[in-house]
């Protein structure tokens, strides 16, 4: 994947445009939830970055560095969240997505795992992609804090209620 960056000037101007959404989504409840978050990234700067948010939230992380074993990781019931890098080894994230839904599906799952894409491909078609692969969210590289505990927190709170990826207009899609 993509070298993760805490901040640059055209995702913070980008950021101004979805911020309300995302604000108003992570101030909902009080604490922030603890979950077990399974993080398929194959960079090791970015598994410690990535790490590192997710633990200061609370949340309980798993890294795997590519495709399969996020596929095996996935389907074990053990997360409550992927966040899926798009280029890896073995196997890419949109293939690794596709195989955990169709695993879910063949299963009758009740409830699919919320699948966050972290990608450095940011153009329009790109989110496309990840959404018709099965993924409930997008957050592009260099990752935005913010932004990325915004996602979690709207698919944690959709997923009781209804299917994330039943609508294309959820707060979870970031637009690049």
């Amino acid at each position: 994947g993509a070298l993760f960056g805490a901040f640059n000037d055209q995702a913070v101007s980008d950021e101004a445009s979805d911020s309300s959404d995302a604000t108003a989504t992570a101030t909902v409840t009080g604490p922030p939830q603890t979950l077990r978050v399974l993080l398929a990234e194959d960079n090791s700067v970015n598994q410690v970055y990535a790490r590192s948010l997710l633990e200061k939230h609370g949340h309980a992380v798993t890294v795997v560095s590519d495709g399969h074993r996020a596929v095996s990781e996935a389907v074990s019931g053990r997360h409550d969240l992927v966040l899926m890098d798009i280029q890896m080894p073995r196997l890419d994230g949109l293939t690794a997505t596709r195989q955990i839904r169709e695993y879910e599906q063949k299963r009758h799952v009740a409830r699919k795992i919320p699948i966050v894409a972290l990608t450095a491909y940011a153009m329009p078609g790109d989110r496309e992609r990840c959404l018709q692969a099965g993924m409930d969210g997008y957050v592009a590289k260099p990752i935005r804090p913010e932004r990325l505990y915004a996602v979690i927190d709207s698919l944690t709170h959709l997923n009781e209620t209804t299917s994330p990826s039943s609508s294309t207009s959820s707060p979870n899609i970031e637009t690049p």
